[in-house]
């Protein structure tokens, strides 16, 4: 597990930022934090609410989750991050939507490994 954190373009709805992404080989699902979702996308609401542990143990919910577009390597991906109050940085990128587009971490470079990466996502 480890995380690499790079500047990325996101962009939803509403609006687009440049900002911190943590993409997090030890987080499952992308997650994003709620002020920050607010902002540049509508939310859509959960038909029943999602719960997750997180690193310190402690149970999150999530009642609403927000479609974007995230972008890597040039090319703009799309996920789906529930959200989330509290986090660290903005948005994390997370293990399953990583995998999907075959990004991996390279950790002795503390960056992204995109040798794999074609730009789309693999069904899964």
């Amino acid at each position: 597990m480890g995380t690499i954190r790079q500047m990325s373009h996101i962009r939803g709805d509403r609006g687009e930022e440049e900002l911190s992404v943590l993409f997090d080989s030890g987080a499952s699902r992308s997650l994003i934090r709620s002020d920050f979702a607010k902002r540049i996308s509508t939310p859509r609401e959960l038909l029943i609410e999602r719960k997750f542990t997180v690193a310190d143990v402690h149970e999150v919910a999530c009642k609403h989750i927000c479609d974007l577009v995230v972008e890597v390597g040039g090319r703009g991906i799309g996920i789906e991050a529930f959200m989330v109050d509290n986090l660290p940085v903005p948005l994390v990128f997370g293990a399953l939507d990583m995998e999907a587009c075959m990004i991996k971490l390279d950790l002795a470079r503390r960056r992204l490994d995109l040798s794999e990466f074609t730009g789309s996502m693999l069904a899964l």
